[in-house]
């Protein structure tokens, strides 16, 4: 795949060599100022060359330098500043669409002529004679045509990062740039924040994350990562040398690898690391690892001082394509698990897919569980492509960044539409009921969240078909495909235990009252929520115990 060129267009002083320089250290990609090249390439000034050679000849000049640039081989994506007179050259904006995307930094001439103020700044731009606003404005109105056919338009005026953190989101919109993160936007009322899916390891992400950290608002003083012992060995390294090149120094807070983790002692542990460190309510906490590091640093930034801010930097498929998003946070309990927890909504998620790289089989399989509930949940075509591509997706899911960010785009819209959990949003626990009990019964540990939901959903779409709700061969075709990503389809040695798993459901979340409440498939991408009275769950177990036997 051809490395993306990104091509920033503007008025001169709309910043575009500024933010050009932050979004190529976000990205991780080469960065060129057309103007520098050309003074490079000519061994004068722009301004030298205008007062010499006349407005006409530099034009060539600009154009023979463009062209030069884009012949040139990148082993990365490119992002490259355009001259303010650049793009609006005819034919250049034609020219340049055929080779890349480009991004408009839009800003008024008051704007403008205040960063152009300084005699150095305004010397160095031999268009600018007379009144500078009347000048600017006159030059903008002018250009105006032209720079609307650019396929971006973004506000220019504000903070760099911010500036800089809004050019990747809209690109990550556009399937014309590959290497781009996709973004995904959660709208809540009154609030909302962008899932940020793209290439890179530890410090890829670190530059990204270090970007958001940049542009949120009060700015935070400071920033702890909290991770557990196994992604500490792997990525915390990457991570903290990523954030210190961008100023950052985080406080680390390591917590034991696996689901014991979400536990009253660890999170005490936590929340007095934190104190001892003098947190504030601006300073923000970074969860740095899987489900597990999710639910129990998001937990604990949602209680301490009632709330500090959140980012999630998922480092398993499971958390990448579900628990990072839509702010459920929480520890287990002796009586079941995620009982104690809160909502709690991160300022933004950062996903650096190649952290996947150092992921053992066994969790990149348990991941995949989750994917396939939101194909189950979506239906077609989405299921069909995991039908199609099943065998890709599970040896390379790091090169998977359209399905991630399609399961985020499911979950955010639902999440969207169901904030607390109310209604709809219980439809993204198809397989849990059943899964959370299996998960208990193994002893939190004895299989992993995607298996035992794996497991659920078939035991899910089984009490559809025993209940007469669900189409027949939809627990056939589940079950091959979670056969294929080698994921647990029989759950009879559980079903052997039924009464002890009738005990966990009755202390499952969902229990309202006398009766709680499962999520059976009925068709691909028709998912419905049926009550059971908690005395009707050991019939309901075994009917389904008998129809798996007999088949």
């Amino acid at each position: 795949m051809r490395p993306s060129r990104v091509f920033l267009a503007g008025m001169m002083g709309s910043g575009k060599t500024l933010i050009g320089r932050i979004l190529a250290q976000a990205l991780g990609w080469s960065f060129i100022d057309l103007d520098g090249s050309i003074e490079e390439r000519a061994g004068r000034t722009v301004s030298e060359l205008f007062a010499e050679d006349g407005e006409e000849a530099f034009r060539r000049l600009e154009r023979e330098s463009l062209e030069a640039v884009l012949e040139e081989e990148v082993d990365t994506g490119l992002i490259l500043s355009l001259g303010g007179g650049t793009y609006v050259q005819e034919g250049v904006a034609e020219w340049l669409r055929s080779r890349g995307v480009t991004v408009f930094l839009d800003c008024p001439p008051e704007v403008l002529a205040d960063r152009l103020r300084d005699p150095e700044q305004r010397a160095k731009r031999p268009l600018l004679a007379g009144g500078l606003v009347e000048t600017l404005r006159r030059l903008s109105e002018a250009r105006a045509v032209r720079f609307d056919a650019a396929d971006v338009a973004i506000d220019g005026v504000g903070d760099p990062e911010v500036v800089a953190a809004s050019v990747v989101t809209a690109l990550g919109t556009l399937e014309e740039t590959p290497g781009v993160m996709a973004a995904v936007r959660v709208s809540l009322p009154g609030r909302s924040y962008p899932i940020w899916v793209g290439p890179g390891g530890s410090e890829d992400v670190a530059r990204r994350l270090a970007l958001v950290l940049a542009s949120l608002r009060p700015r935070p003083p400071k920033v702890a990562v909290v991770t557990d012992e196994k992604v500490a060995t792997l990525h915390l390294g990457g991570l903290k040398k990523g954030l210190a090149e961008a100023g950052w120094v985080p406080t680390v807070v390591v917590v034991p690898e696996g689901e014991g983790a979400k536990s009253v002692d660890v999170l005490g542990s936590v929340w007095s690391q934190l104190l001892e460190a003098r947190f504030g309510r601006r300073d923000v906490v970074v969860a740095f690892g899987g489900g597990v590091v999710g639910d129990l640093a998001g937990f604990a930034s949602a209680t301490l001082l009632r709330g500090v801010r959140l980012i999630q930097v998922p480092t398993t498929v499971l958390s990448q394509v579900d628990s990072s998003v839509g702010g459920k946070t929480g520890i287990n309990h002796g009586l079941g698990k995620n009982l104690v927890g809160a909502f709690h909504q991160p300022a933004a998620v950062v996903v650096g897919l190649d952290l996947l790289r150092t992921l053992e089989p066994r969790q990149v399989r348990s991941g995949l569980a989750e994917v396939v509930k939101y194909a189950v949940i979506d239906g077609d075509p989405l299921f069909e492509t995991l039908e199609r591509d099943a065998e890709e997706i599970l040896a390379r899911p790091w090169s998977q960044a359209k399905l991630v960010a399609r399961c985020c785009e499911i979950k955010a819209r639902v999440v969207q539409e169901d904030e607390r959990e109310s209604g709809r949003r219980a439809l993204l626990n198809l397989g849990h009921t059943f899964g959370h009990a299996i998960e208990a019964m193994a002893g939190f540990g004895g299989v992993t969240h995607g298996e035992a939901v794996a497991l659920g959903m078939v035991l899910a779409a089984r009490s559809a078909r025993v209940l007469g709700l669900g189409e027949d061969g939809l627990e056939a075709r589940l079950v091959r495909l979670l056969e294929r990503f080698h994921l647990p389809t029989c759950p009879e040695s559980f079903m052997e235990r039924r009464e002890e798993m009738a005990r966990w459901m009755e202390n499952d979340k969902k229990v309202a009252g006398e009766s709680v409440t499962f999520i059976f498939p009925r068709a691909l991408g028709d998912v419905v929520l049926h009550t059971v009275l908690t005395c009707s769950i050991p019939t309901l177990l075994d009917e389904l115990a008998s129809s798996g036997k007999e088949n």
